[in-house]
């Protein structure tokens, strides 16, 4: 029901019963004898007043109005049963009558369809402004009203000199008089401005006007002077200035930051919902100070709000996505390169890597640019509880998804015995691991600089095999190094022997350390050639396990270079027919459940035939083009730009025992164990 409607009825009914309670309760028991005739001060007086202020004569009177009061009027003026006791009654009856033909005349001759300006319209327009004024509700019978008052009630408080009930009684009713008469300019003017302030608490407050649509999604508003204050994650409404929609037929839209171009100020907003929109009225927002209905509180983009670091950009790709970022976002989340991201599509949360950021600039209003920040960020797919893996999505986000930093610190139990925990995404509890059977079978290698912690992490994996059932062989020259691989490797699974003595069929132990037996000739050119060894030795692991075919075997080689050289380092001649022969046993050696674990700081030093052959990587920080070059066939540019600024225990994951599709960069060293490591080191300095 209409609002005016409802707040006329609501007068209406005020009125009435003040003025029942006026007759019944005051006027009747303070004039019981003044006669009946005095009672036109309310037949044809007050209560006429009101029918035609808040029913029939609301807004304008019409010329039949007119009519039907002048009726009114006569009929109540005929049943006086003393005429000459009610003042101008001749004169009122004269006036009334002159009204009614001016109002008979407005109302025969008045036609719409006419023209205006023609006489007879003149006449009849005329004629109705003089009889809708003089013969409204409110002229006539306040005339009737004030003449009733002088007629009965004022000779009958004549004589009385104090104040008593009667006169008051007489100034209430012309108080309520003037008060129905007076009520449409107080309404006007006083409470209509009240009941709006009022209104205007829980109403929508203007925010300020659509200037820029970026579809789908994106808003830039053009901020009005006085408008609310927002906070990230606010919601607002877009309509027309006066906000005349129901909430079923708007669009909320969540605020994102604010943009400064010139002497203005610009909001970006996204849009929460679709609908359809006047473009041409509805282009405003206003602040939302409903509670937030539950179609907005159900989106992933409202509950994970205060996550959002920017949406997703044009020319991204299935691989690779370009995130435009909220301005100052970086700082206040700390992103860093490697920290894990996520964008909701084809229902799942796929999550990408920050592999890069750059600067850029964008324009707000057509004229000013804003300097701004373009992250690049590689997919790593969805996560999948049961299989604890990631796996390719297949697709690219839509442009101006929303993106959010990954915050989730729950700790995911490893549900898969076979498979080695590498570590964490950054900025996740999501663990990596590489699948151990697939793994060796496929060879793994690892890469990186002195000082990377590559040993560690291959110590590890190694310790892993072992504690499952595999025998491990380690080939390592310097074995009595402070930071040889046997030393990261709990020394009650490892036994030692001898590289002229190897017989993998008398050990006790998991893990075989192999004590070199080396002469002099072996020393000859100056470089330490272990190739032909090596080959001796892999072909007794070879012929062990096609008598054991259950065994699982991992032959892992520390400073590969070693035992397999590229033939461009040294002189190296000697040796390489046995780096061959090496080579075509690596090849065939998966069919004999026998893997490697190749490990190295430079790739450049190692022969590539066997390199090659490794189908997980796990890469360290590397400066070297060749180990660069190497990797290239595994990973795109941006991952080999990170290479060279990986910082200490992060490494690249790669490959088909990885359990992630795509490449992926993590965290492989307890921060804990770092900082006991940390604090071990400071004591010695201190001693």
């Amino acid at each position: 029901m209409n609002t005016k409607r409802i707040k006329n009825l609501v007068y209406f009914i005020l009125f009435a019963g003040a003025l029942f309670i006026i007759r019944f309760l005051i006027i009747d028991r303070i004039f019981v004898n003044i006669g009946k005739d005095a009672q036109i001060w309310f037949t044809s007086g007050l209560l006429l007043i009101i029918l035609g202020v808040f029913v029939t004569e609301k807004y304008f009177t019409k010329p039949l109005d007119v009519i039907v009061n002048i009726t009114s009027l006569f009929v109540v003026l005929t049943t006086l049963d003393n005429i000459n006791a009610f003042l101008l009654y001749k004169p009122l009856l004269i006036y009334a009558s002159i009204i009614a033909v001016i109002a008979i005349i407005s109302f025969l001759f008045i036609n719409e369809e006419k023209d205006k300006n023609h006489i007879s319209q003149k006449i009849a327009h005329s004629a109705n402004v003089v009889s809708s004024f003089f013969g409204s509700s409110k002229m006539l019978f306040s005339v009737v009203f004030i003449l009733s008052i002088f007629s009965y009630f004022v000779p009958y408080l004549e004589g009385i000199s104090s104040v008593n009930k009667g006169q008051i009684a007489v100034l209430l009713m012309i108080a309520f008089w003037g008060t129905a008469i007076l009520i449409e300019p107080i309404d006007r003017k006083i409470i209509d401005p009240l009941l709006e302030k009022i209104r205007n608490k829980s109403k929508p407050k203007l925010i300020g006007r659509i200037v820029k649509r970026l579809n789908p999604g994106i808003l830039y508003i053009e901020q009005l002077p006085g408008s609310p204050n927002l906070k990230t994650g606010d919601i607002a409404i877009i309509d027309d200035i006066n906000n005349s929609h129901t909430k079923e037929k708007l669009v909320f839209a969540m605020f994102i930051e604010e943009l400064t171009a010139d002497s203005k100020k610009y909001l970006h907003f996204n849009c929460l919902n679709q609908k359809e929109l006047d473009v041409s009225k509805q282009i405003y927002l206003h602040k939302n100070t409903d509670e937030v209905p539950e179609c907005v509180k159900e989106l992933e983009v409202y509950k994970n709000r205060d996550n959002i670091i920017g949406f997703v950009s044009t020319n991204s790709d299935i691989d690779v996505i370009k995130v435009k970022m909220i301005d100052g976002i970086d700082e206040n989340k700390t992103l860093k390169e490697g920290d894990l991201i996520s964008v909701s599509f084809y229902k799942n949360s796929t999550k990408y890597q920050i592999i890069n950021v750059e600067t850029d600039s964008e324009n707000i209003d057509g004229q000013s640019k804003k300097g701004s920040k373009t992250i690049t960020a590689q997919q790593i797919g969805y996560w999948q509880d049961d299989k604890q893996k990631f796996t390719d999505t297949g697709w690219v986000p839509s442009v101006n998804s929303p993106v959010f930093i990954e915050n989730d610190t729950k700790e995911i139990d490893i549900i898969n015995g076979s498979c080695y925990k590498v570590g964490v995404v950054p900025r996740s509890k999501y663990p990596i691991f590489i699948d151990l059977e697939e793994s060796v079978s496929h060879h793994i290698a690892v890469i990186g600089k002195t000082g990377t912690g590559k040993s560690r992490m291959a110590a590890k994996i190694l310790e892993k095999m072992a504690t499952d059932g595999f025998k491990v062989v380690i080939l390592e020259v310097d074995r009595k190094h402070k930071q040889s691989l046997t030393t990261y490797i709990n020394s009650e699974i490892i036994e030692e022997q001898n590289s002229d003595t190897f017989d993998l069929s008398k050990t006790t132990k998991n893990v075989i350390s192999i004590n070199w037996q080396t002469d002099d000739k072996d020393k000859s050119t100056g470089t330490l050639n272990l190739s032909e060894i090596t080959a001796n030795l892999i072909e007794k692991v070879v012929a062990y396990q096609t008598l054991n075919e259950d065994q699982k075997i991992c032959i892992a080689m520390e400073e590969a270079y070693d035992f397999i050289p590229e033939s461009t380092f040294g002189d190296q001649g000697f040796g390489q027919k046995k780096v061959s022969r090496i080579s075509q046993v690596v090849l065939k050696c998966r069919k004999h459940n026998i893997g490697f674990l190749i490990i190295t700081q430079r790739t450049a030093l190692v022969t590539k035939t066997i390199l090659y052959q490794c189908h997980t990587i796990i890469a360290l920080q590397s400066f070297d083009e060749t180990s660069k070059n190497f990797m290239s066939a595994y990973i795109n540019q941006k991952y080999l730009d990170s290479m060279s600024i990986l910082p200490r225990f992060r490494a690249i994951v790669v490959g088909k025992g990885s359990s992630c599709d795509k490449p992926v960069i993590v965290d492989f060293f307890d921060e804990k164990l770092a900082n006991n490591n940390s604090m071990l080191n400071n004591k010695k300095y201190e001693q």
